[in-house]
C-alpha cells in the first residue's frame, strides 16, 4: 500500500503564528536474502517512508506526532509512548479502540465486556466520570459530555497511540494519566480496493470496504472512501450492537510543499450494546439464595429491561492542512466540527438485596452535543550556532455545548435466579434539563533543540477556560472561568546504536465541576510527573523498546467536605491528593522476516495520599501488575508459504474497589487477577492469484475464562468478555 505524507492544520479565525520545522525524515531499508539452487540473490528495497500521520512499515513504528505535535522520531520524545500500527490491528482484528490497546502497558480497559464506550485508565487515572474518555483524533480532542461520547471503529484508523503522563502543555485540560491519540486513514495516490467480510460467534456479521486512488495522472487529487456495516449480539441476553459508518476523505497536493486533506466520518449506532451494573454478590463472590445455596450470575446475565436502548449518531467534518513556505517555515492547521446525538434509556442495577435480588434505577437522557475545534501552528527550523531548533508556536480553540434532557427515577428489583419474572415498573422522579457549555483557548510554544547527541524539549502553554451550566428547571446559570499555565521539559541523549536515555518533567490541569459549601466552584486539579527512561530504536532494524520509571502527583483533588455539619453534606473540598508511581516496559519487533513479537509489563502503585474517605487506599480499577506477550510466525518459501500462526497471553493483576453500604462504607475489597489467551490463524491468498487478500480466524479468550474484569463500586461489577471466534475474509482487487 502506498504511503504519503499528510500533516495537519490550516489557518482560520484564530490564526496564530507558529514556527517549527519538520524533523528529519526516517528512511527504512530492508534487505531480503533468497537462496535458489546454487545462486544467491540479494534484494534490497527501500520501504515506504514513515510519517507520524500515516502507516508504519512494520509493527515497530518509529515516528509520532502525539508527544510533540511535530513529526518526531520516537527516540527523541521525552515521554513514554506506544503505537499500535495498522499491521498489528489487521493481525489481531480488535473490535474497539480499547481492545486495540489490550497488549499495551500502563493502560486498563474498564467496563469489562461492554463496548459502548472506550473508557480506559492510564497510569491509574481516568476521567472524573465513568463515561467520558480522554481521546484525540487527528490531533483534536473528541470532546464528550454526560453520556455523549464519540466512538471510533478501528477499521477507520491508521494507528492508535498511547501517550503516558501529563499532556496539558500541548492539549490543554486533561487528566495526568495520558491520552489516546488516533490517526484516520487518509487518501493514497496508488490504487487501493479492499472489501472485508467478518462472521463469528454472538451472531457477528460485518462488511467493510476501503477504496482509495489518485483522481488525476499527477496525483494532485486523491480520495479515500472507507465504510462498514455490522451487527452482533452483545454478551448479555437480549442486547444487540449495530453500526453503520462511512468516512469519505479527499486530498489536494498541488506540490511537494502543500497538503490539504478533507476528513469526515458519519456513523450511526442504532444499538450501542449493553451498559449496566451487576453487584459484587453474584460476580466477585457468590450470593446465597433463600434455600442457603450459593450461586454466581451467568456471564450473559442482563439486569436491565427489554426496552433499554442506547442509540448514538455522530457526524464529524474537518480538514488537515499543511504548507511549507520554504525549508524553514511550515504552517499547519487542524479543524473539525462534531455533532453527536445520544439517546440513553436504561433500567440498570444499583445494589444487592438479600437474598437474591438486584435493586434497580432508571435513567433516560436525550442529548445533542455540538463541538468545534481548531488548532493552528507555525513551525520553523533554524540553527543558533551548533544547535538545531524545531520551534513550534500555536493557538487552539475549542467550543462545545451539550443540550441534555434527562429524567432519573426508580424501578422494581429483579430476581437473580429468575430474571424474566420481574417487571421494571418505572417511576420517574427527578428531571434533569441542562445546557452544558465549555470553551477553551490555549496558547503554546515548544522548542526541540538538538546539539550533537543531545535533544532538549522545552514547552509551555497558557489556557483560558469558561465552563457553564444552565438549569432550565429554575432558569439559573452557573459559570466558572479558569486560567492555567503548564510546562514540560525533557532531555534525551542519542547513542549511535539507537539507545536513548531520557528524563522529563510535565504538568497537567483538569477542571472540577463540584462546589464547596459556600457555593464556590472548585479550582482545577493539578498534575505533575517525573519520568526517567531509556528507549532503543535502532535505525536499521524494525525494533522499538521503551523502559520507564515514573511518579505522578495529582493535587487539589475533589473530595467530600469533612465538616460534619448537616448543611455541608454533598459538598466538596480540594484537599485530596493522589500519587501514582511505577515501572513500564514495552518491546515491539519484527524479529525476522517470519516472526513478529510484542511484549509488555507494567507495575502501577497508586494511592490516595490525602482524602476524606479513601486516605492510604488504592483507587478503583487500577491493577498493580499487568503483562502481555504476543508472537506470530509467517511461513515463507515452504509448502506452508503464506500461513501465519499467532498467539498471545494477557495477565491483569488484582484490582481494588469500595463498599458503599452500612458499616463497610468506603472500605476496600479486592477483585481477583486473571489471565486470558488469544490466538489467530491467517492465510495469504497471493499463492492463489489474489495478492493482498487473506482469510483468517481470530479467537479472543481462547479457553473461555470466566472472570470479573473490575468493579467501580460494590454495586457496579463487570464480567469480562467471553470467548469470541471471528472469521475474516479480506479481498484486494
Amino acid at each position: 500500500m502506498a504511503r504519503h505524507n499528510t500533516i495537519n492544520t490550516p489557518l482560520r479565525r484564530l490564526a496564530v503564528v507558529v514556527a517549527t520545522a519538520a524533523g528529519s525524515m526516517s528512511w527504512y531499508a530492508q534487505a531480503a536474502d533468497t537462496a535458489k539452487k546454487e545462486e544467491t540473490l540479494v534484494v534490497t528495497a527501500a520501504a515506504p517512508q514513515e510519517s507520524a500521520w500515516g502507516p508504519a512499515p512494520t509493527i515497530a513504528a518509529k515516528r509520532t506526532a502525539t508527544a510533540t505535535k511535530t513529526d518526531t522520531p520516537i527516540e527523541k520524545t521525552p515521554q513514554s509512548i506506544s503505537v499500535v500500527t495498522r499491521q498489528e490491528m489487521d493481525m489481531r482484528q480488535p473490535e474497539t479502540v480499547k481492545e486495540a490497546l489490550s497488549y499495551t502497558p500502563g493502560v486498563f480497559a474498564t467496563r469489562g465486556s461492554s463496548n459502548t464506550y472506550d473508557v480506559v485508565s492510564i497510569r491509574g487515572f481516568t476521567s472524573p466520570t465513568t463515561v467520558n474518555t480522554n481521546q484525540y483524533l487527528d490531533g483534536i480532542k473528541l470532546q464528550g459530555n454526560n453520556y455523549s461520547e464519540v466512538s471510533m471503529d478501528p477499521w477507520f484508523l491508521e494507528r492508535v497511540e498511547l501517550m503516558r503522563g501529563p499532556v496539558s502543555v500541548l492539549y490543554g485540560n486533561s487528566n495526568p494519566g495520558g491520552v489516546v491519540s488516533m490517526v484516520s486513514k487518509r487518501p493514497t495516490t496508488e490504487p487501493l480496493r479492499v472489501i472485508q467480510f467478518k462472521a463469528g460467534s454472538h451472531s457477528l456479521w460485518q462488511t467493510g470496504f476501503d477504496f482509495s486512488d489518485a483522481l488525476d495522472d499527477d496525483g494532485v487529487w486523491s480520495y479515500r472512501l472507507t465504510g462498514l456495516g455490522k451487527q452482533e449480539n452483545a454478551q448479555q441476553n437480549g442486547v444487540q450492537s449495530k453500526r453503520y459508518a462511512i468516512a469519505p476523505s479527499f486530498s489536494w497536493r498541488p506540490d511537494a510543499n502543500t497538503d490539504f486533506t478533507f476528513l469526515s466520518n458519519f456513523q450511526s449506532d442504532p444499538e450501542a450494546g449493553y451498559y449496566g451494573w451487576l453487584p459484587r454478590q453474584g460476580t466477585v463472590v457468590p450470593y446465597v439464595d433463600a434455600n442457603g445455596n450459593s450461586h454466581k450470575l451467568p456471564k450473559d446475565f442482563n439486569e436491565g429491561d427489554p426496552d433499554n436502548k442506547m442509540e448514538r449518531r455522530q457526524q464529524m467534518v474537518g480538514y488537515a492542512f499543511s504548507h511549507a513556505f520554504n525549508d524553514t517555515f511550515t504552517v499547519r492547521q487542524n479543524l473539525r466540527y462534531t455533532r453527536v446525538h445520544t439517546l440513553y434509556r436504561s433500567v440498570y442495577g444499583n445494589g444487592y438485596i438479600a437474598p437474591q435480588q438486584i435493586s434497580r434505577a432508571y435513567v433516560r437522557s436525550d442529548e445533542d452535543l455540538a463541538d468545534f475545534n481548531v488548532d493552528t501552528q507555525l513551525q520553523s527550523k533554524f540553527d543558533t550556532g551548533a544547535v538545531e531548533h524545531t520551534l513550534l508556536t500555536g493557538v487552539d480553540y475549542m467550543r462545545s455545548r451539550n443540550d441534555v434532557d434527562a429524567m432519573y427515577g426508580s424501578a422494581d428489583p429483579i430476581d437473580m435466579r429468575h430474571p424474566g419474572s420481574g417487571k421494571a415498573n418505572i417511576v420517574p422522579n427527578f428531571p434533569y434539563q441542562v445546557l452544558n457549555r465549555l470553551e477553551q483557548t490555549g496558547l503554546y510554544i515548544q522548542d526541540q533543540a538538538e546539539w550533537e547527541k543531545w535533544v532538549l524539549t522545552l514547552g509551555g502553554r497558557y489556557d483560558f477556560l469558561k465552563n457553564s451550566t444552565y438549569y432550565r428547571s429554575d432558569d439559573t446559570r452557573h459559570m466558572k472561568r479558569d486560567q492555567a499555565f503548564t510546562w514540560r521539559g525533557g532531555l534525551n541523549y542519542l547513542f549511535e546504536n539507537g539507545i536513548s536515555p531520557y528524563f522529563s518533567y510535565s504538568e497537567s490541569f483538569e477542571p472540577n465541576t463540584g462546589r464547596s459549601a459556600d457555593q464556590k466552584v472548585l479550582d482545577p486539579s493539578r498534575g505533575k510527573q517525573y519520568e526517567v527512561g531509556v528507549k532503543y530504536l535502532p535505525h536499521d532494524k524494525p525494533i522499538s523498546v521503551t523502559a520507564s520509571v515514573f511518579q505522578i502527583t495529582k493535587t487539589k483533588n475533589q473530595t467530600p467536605d469533612p465538616d460534619p455539619e448537616k448543611g455541608k453534606l454533598g459538598f466538596s473540598v480540594q484537599s485530596g491528593k493522589i500519587r501514582s508511581q511505577g515501572f513500564e516496559l514495552e518491546a515491539k519487533a519484527a524479529m525476522t522476516a517470519n516472526i513478529n513479537m510484542t511484549a509488555s509489563y507494567s507495575y502501577t502503585d497508586v494511592e490516595y495520599t490525602k482524602d476524606t474517605n479513601y486516605k492510604h487506599k488504592r483507587p478503583v480499577e487500577v491493577p498493580r501488575n499487568q503483562a502481555s506477550l504476543w508472537m506470530d510466525y509467517t511461513f515463507h518459501e515452504t509448502p506452508l508459504s503464506g500461513l501465519t500462526l499467532g498467539g498471545g497471553v494477557r495477565y491483569v493483576g488484582d484490582t481494588s474497589s469500595f463498599y458503599t453500604t452500612q458499616e463497610k462504607n468506603n472500605k476496600s475489597f479486592n477483585v481477583s487477577s486473571y489471565t486470558v489467551a488469544d490466538a489467530t490463524i491467517k492465510y495469504d491468498l497471493a499463492r492463489l492469484g489474489l495478492p493482498g487478500s487473506s482469510v483468517g480466524v481470530n479467537v479472543n479468550n481462547l479457553f473461555n475464562r470466566k472472570y470479573v474484569s473490575s468493579c467501580y463500586r460494590d454495586y457496579a461489577c463487570y464480567w469480562g468478555a467471553e470467548r469470541q471466534i471471528t472469521g475474516t475474509a479480506t479481498f484486494s482487487f
